[in-house]
């Protein structure tokens, strides 16, 4: 058997989990909180032109566990104290997990109210499609856009319901970064693997005539049980790796030895501790209208 034959996205336990692993090897939310703290609300929150009395309508996509969105609505209460933020996510142990956060965080969340939506975007826009057209000063979206599969007619949609002053955010692995290199070395995961590359939104950005501005983020993978050693996170790594649920239980070992070998060749060199990292870089694309 050449790969597994399922998405990783389709399986909703195993897709959490590896997530989570992933998240916890790359300490995204760590380099994230500070990008968010510093760079975003310095430079990059300042582009959102909305009066400060007014309540601010937010947008979640994707959004996850919440901890990246966490942290952005921090910032964006200092400037808006008075937010609804509406949170799109299909998978409910994600909803269930940010339900959890914001409970825990109530006191620095204070004058953010939820609705919570348990949908992917198409559901809904089919939801709501026969209600009065919502709009939203600010949308988020972080770490989805690999899963759109029109992607030129979901960011125009984005874009017709983001009121005018308002901005979206999106972010996602950079191209040459450790998930997108394996669709260029290993051409059969191209079903499993992202469908959209930040080459893809850029040129239909282009193509509609929708002005953005790009941002890269530096971040590093910590794949040293992958190389080293077997265990149940190094497993769910590679699944998130391989966008694979049970890789390699599925996969033949032929496979597998070449996927681990092909991530030896892009270690980055080591450091002092002896960890192995490959660069997981992210581009954070910043549309304003």
């Amino acid at each position: 058997m050449e790969n597994s034959s399922t998405p990783l996205i389709s399986n909703e336990k195993r897709y959490a989990e590896s997530l989570d692993v992933y998240w916890k090897k790359s300490r995204i939310v760590e380099v994230l909180e500070r990008w968010i703290n510093s760079y975003f609300s310095e430079t990059i929150m300042k582009e959102i032109k909305v009066e400060k009395e007014k309540e601010l309508m937010v947008l979640g996509i994707g959004s996850g566990p919440g901890q990246i969105e966490y942290h952005v609505l921090k910032q964006v209460l200092k400037q808006w104290p008075k937010i609804t933020d509406t949170v799109v996510e299909p998978n409910l142990s994600h909803i269930n997990k940010y339900k959890d956060l914001a409970a825990k965080k109530a006191r620095a969340l204070d004058g953010v109210s939820f609705d919570w939506r348990q949908h992917t975007l198409q559901q809904f826009r089919l939801k709501t499609q026969d209600q009065p057209l919502k709009k939203f000063h600010f949308i988020m979206l972080f770490h989805v856009l690999y899963f759109f599969e029109d992607l030129a007619e979901d960011l125009n949609y984005l874009k017709s319901i983001l009121e005018d002053g308002g901005m979206i955010i999106a972010m996602m692995e950079c191209d040459d970064s450790c998930v997108p290199l394996i669709t260029e070395q290993f051409p059969q995961f191209k079903k499993n693997v992202y469908v959209v590359s930040t080459r893809d939104v850029e040129k239909e950005l282009v193509k509609l005539q929708i002005q953005f501005v790009k941002h890269r983020i530096q971040m590093n993978l910590n794949v040293t049980d992958c190389l080293d050693g077997e265990s149940k996170e190094e497993e769910l790594l590679v699944d998130f790796i391989t966008q694979s649920p049970f890789f390699k239980e599925t996969a033949s070992k032929s496979l597998y030895s070449d996927i681990i070998e092909y991530l030896k060749s892009i270690v980055l060199p080591k450091s002092e501790d002896g960890k192995s990292f490959i660069k997981c870089d992210c581009d954070a694309i910043v549309i304003t209208k």
